[in-house]
């Protein structure tokens, strides 16, 4: 194990779902988790590799998939509807939901990228540095990224260049 037990491992353990959470840890070295975590960042899945090792999925990460995802998966993504009995089920509608705004605000897959860069990766990169967002519900994550899109530099910008 990479760390001296205790505490620290007791916590871990719980937060985890224990022994079987645990037994895994011993055997991923950490190198190999943050290698994940990174590639499951930059493809929009790091709700999902989070959720797979039962650790609590940081808000800003559910705006990942929104920041990194295809077309086809933000339509995927629009088109679920979470059963309530589902982990996360209040996160993953406000996913959806807001899946379904990006594609629209985006318009084409050639303005998604744009979107994205602009305004959904800056967003991202925010919320993941703020302290106070650890407490936010899905709807406070929801209203942020909706004032995003509809925020003037955004617009302004597609309509400077001709989008609409």
């Amino acid at each position: 194990m990479w760390w001296n037990g205790g505490r620290r491992e007791r916590r871990v353990r719980a937060r985890l779902g224990g022994r079987a959470a645990h037994r895994r840890l011993e055997h991923e070295a950490p190198e190999v988790e943050l290698g994940e975590d990174c590639a499951a960042f930059l493809v929009g899945r790091l709700a999902e590799t989070h959720e797979a090792r039962g650790v609590v999925v940081p808000v800003w990460a559910w705006a990942n998939l929104l920041a990194h995802g295809s077309e086809e998966e933000l339509a995927q993504a629009a088109a679920s509807s979470p059963s309530a009995a589902a982990p996360n089920a209040g996160w993953r509608k406000a996913r959806s939901y807001l899946a379904a705004r990006v594609i629209a605000a985006a318009g084409t897959a050639a303005s998604l990228g744009e979107l994205q860069h602009r305004v959904l990766v800056p967003l991202e990169l925010e919320l993941a540095a703020r302290t106070d967002v650890v407490w936010w519900g899905p709807q406070q994550l929801v209203g942020s990224i909706e004032r995003a899109l509809a925020g003037p530099s955004w617009r302004a910008d597609r309509h400077e260049q001709g989008w609409y």
